[in-house]
């Protein structure tokens, strides 16, 4: 017979376990977050040594695209998984899927090897991904998920000034390959702490068991066919976006056919998804929700100066004011560090007002002033104004990025490196034909962006070199402005809803739902003892 002593001890027990399981949770999903904002911004300072490695320059642009490609493709299907399936036990196997692939890139033997590793990391990755923010949404209360949300997203802000960094470290110090082992030690820990600490109650709101246990059903909720398509199209736009202008011509035949194509395949997945209705890959009833297609629309828009900030200021950085890539990471920080104290602070404030949209409108006008300084930035620009104008850039990004974060984030990113390098590349040759004709362009490209005093046979080609770099540059943040702008007109399309009057009023429903259950059994019991 179970004591007193014994219950409260076993009370006590589970209390204390469950006050420090939630931190624990969040600080897990952190680092399992890191795993892929990391790999993300690890890679860019380690690619020449790869492709150096391998000896195949042709193969650059997929150890990217090969990534965000499954990253992309994958989310909506890996959310559909989290529905049917223990959220626990696949989060889990997300983890080892992201840690497979790494350990797949950082031991490849052959580029076909490490593209690979990069798509089932990318498996992992959408996973990861979609998990974080399914176990915040069901293990956190509706006022305190944007606190939450904007620790674990942070890390992506972090990465953004310590990936470059890190990855140049490794690179020049012992080998990129390690750019990839790193992740081993971090998803252990976390697969471990996960393991542990994570204990998700039942949702009714989540499919029963008997929709996970028929396969049949399953593979037919998650639309392998809407996921190929969507692969097959963004391939076909990527390959349009990295020939044209570069290796083929704008009018070449080839990259007619890909852009016609990609548009085809678009035109087929929508087709697919209005067949589907609700179970498609993209439900079309969220044109529908009106704040559900504003943040799309927002994020898609505000996400691309992020991203073009994250790889073209550093080489802003390494290419026109001639810095190591150590300074670059570390300069960086004049953007990185802003965004994530305001991703912080605005995810706590809307946790304590309840309202988040006016931090959305006033952070995104801060970023249009702050890209329309940056695109200002030239050879000559002194220390204090571009760490300033990346500080009001930073500061703007994170008080809005964070608060409608949904998976058109991987698409965004894609597309996003996409159109910048298109720009970056046809400009750039462009300028090096008008300043220094007696270097031709493609030796300058394949130099890299910290290799100019190489290739430059005087110091006033180097000068000449560098102004070249930095008007294409100015392209990629003229481009990056351009969507910040459309990004802040997407958030007038927001509702004014406050998170902690929502929550106030689920709580009153599901109360008044018991009170009436409640009630509905005294009155069947009533009526039971008067037929007695």
């Amino acid at each position: 017979m179970t004591t007193r002593d014994e219950v409260t001890e076993r009370t006590y027990g589970n209390s204390l376990r469950e006050r420090w399981s939630s931190p624990i949770v969040i600080i897990s999903l952190f680092f399992g977050t890191l795993l892929i904002a990391l790999d993300t911004t690890i890679i860019g300072t380690a690619i020449p040594a790869i492709t150096s490695s391998f000896q195949t320059l042709e193969d650059l642009a997929w150890y990217g695209s090969g990534y965000l490609l499954t990253v992309t493709a994958l989310q909506p299907s890996f959310g559909k998984l989290y529905m049917s399936l223990d959220i626990k036990s696949l989060y889990m196997l997300c983890i080892i899927i992201f840690e497979v692939g790494s350990i797949l890139c950082a031991a490849a033997p052959s580029s076909a090897v490490f593209i690979a590793g990069r798509a089932i990391a990318g498996m992992g990755a959408a996973g990861l991904l979609q998990g974080a923010l399914i176990i915040i949404t069901n293990s956190v209360s509706l006022e305190r998920r944007p606190l939450y949300m904007g620790i674990v997203i942070s890390v992506f802000g972090i990465c953004a000034g310590i990936g470059p960094v890190l990855g140049g470290t490794f690179t020049g110090s012992i080998s990129w390959r390690w750019c990839f082992w790193i992740n081993v030690p971090i998803g252990f820990v976390v697969l471990f702490l996960i393991f542990v600490f994570l204990n998700i109650k039942k949702d009714s709101t989540r499919r029963s068991p008997q929709a996970a246990s028929n396969p049949k059903q399953l593979l037919t909720s998650l639309d392998p066919c809407g996921a190929i398509l969507v692969i097959a199209a963004i391939c076909c736009l990527l390959l349009a976006l990295q020939w044209g202008g570069q290796t083929l011509p704008w009018k070449s035949a080839k990259v007619i056919g890909l852009c016609v194509a990609s548009g085809l395949l678009f035109v087929a997945f929508f087709i697919v998804q209005w067949k589907l209705g609700n179970d498609g890959t993209l439900p079309l009833s969220i044109i529908k929700q009106r704040s559900l297609l504003s943040g799309v629309l927002f994020l898609f828009f505000m996400g691309m100066p992020m991203t073009a900030y994250t790889y073209y200021v550093p080489i802003y950085f390494q290419s026109i004011q001639g810095m190591s890539p150590l300074a670059s990471g570390v300069n960086f920080l004049a953007f990185a560090l802003p965004q994530i104290g305001l991703t912080v602070a605005t995810g706590a404030l809307a946790t304590v007002f309840g309202y988040y949209v006016p931090y959305m409108i006033f952070g995104t006008a801060i970023s249009i002033v702050g890209s329309g300084l940056v695109m200002t930035l030239d050879v000559g620009t002194s220390t204090a104004k571009w760490a300033g104008f990346l500080v009001v850039c930073g500061f703007g990004t994170g008080m809005s990025i964070n608060h409608p974060y949904t998976a058109i984030q991987a698409i965004m990113t894609a597309l996003s490196l996409s159109i910048s390098q298109t720009l970056f590349v046809n400009r750039l040759t462009a300028e090096i034909k008008m300043k220094t004709p007696e270097i031709p362009p493609a030796v300058v490209i394949s130099a890299g962006a910290s290799n100019l005093p190489l290739i430059a046979p005087t110091p006033k080609a180097l000068l000449l070199l560098r102004e070249a770099y930095a008007n294409a540059v100015q392209h990629v943040f003229i481009y990056a402005l351009s969507a910040a702008c459309v990004g802040l007109l997407a958030t007038f399309g927001f509702e004014h809803y406050n998170l902690k009057k929502v929550a106030e009023g689920r709580k009153a429903a599901k109360e008044a739902s018991h009170d009436l259950h409640v009630q509905e059994n005294r009155t069947s019991l009533d009526q039971a003892s008067e037929q007695c």
